[in-house]
């Protein structure tokens, strides 16, 4: 008896099905967070290279430049991520000064935000009121042209699931390229 309990045969696999469970959860997460890091610089490439071809002005034969930009993003970023969830939009600028800002207006009361009925002019020409200046679509020369474009990614490591976003989804917004045509 005493030799048994003396024995140490068996301790490293004990020890091994104590841990292995966080091991392995530990593997999982972290190499879906660096696909989903890899599908963010994708991404960003993809919009950059877009925002590159938009500024050239290059059309695909029997194309739009708004569908040719859209294939150039959803052609590269299709390699990780569901095309159909993408999605792509441009706001076109005057210049860099009025850049994610609102349209003027006349502020009446002295409160700082644009109250109904106080008067404001309508930049972008859309017919109402916005914070944000940019008109869509790819502008005209000399334009400043934002564009955006977004993908929900969703994690499905359990604990990370539980942690990241809303119920694991992650919606990537920032990734932007900017582009003025010659003047």
């Amino acid at each position: 008896m005493r030799r048994y309990r003396a024995s140490r045969d068996g301790a490293t696999a004990v020890g091994f099905t104590i841990i292995a469970p966080a091991l392995i959860f530990m593997t999982f997460a972290i190499v879906e967070s660096g696909i989903a890091f890899a599908a963010d610089i994708l991404l960003k490439n993809a919009t950059y290279d877009a925002a590159r071809t938009g500024r050239t002005g290059f059309v695909s034969d029997g194309s739009t430049q708004d569908a040719t930009v859209k294939a150039k993003i959803r052609s590269q970023a299709g390699v990780m991520m569901d095309v159909d969830k993408l999605v792509i939009t441009s706001l076109s600028y005057k210049g860099f000064d009025v850049l994610k800002k609102p349209e003027p207006f006349t502020d009446k009361n002295g409160n700082g935000v644009r109250d109904d009925g106080e008067n404001y002019t309508d930049v972008n020409g859309n017919g109402q009121y916005d914070v944000d200046q940019g008109a869509n679509g790819y502008g005209g020369t000399a334009q400043l042209v934002l564009y955006t474009v977004t993908y929900p990614w969703t994690f499905h490591t359990p604990f990370l699931k539980q942690i990241v976003g809303n119920d694991g989804t992650v919606v990537r917004i920032p990734r932007r390229g900017r582009r003025c045509r010659g003047h």
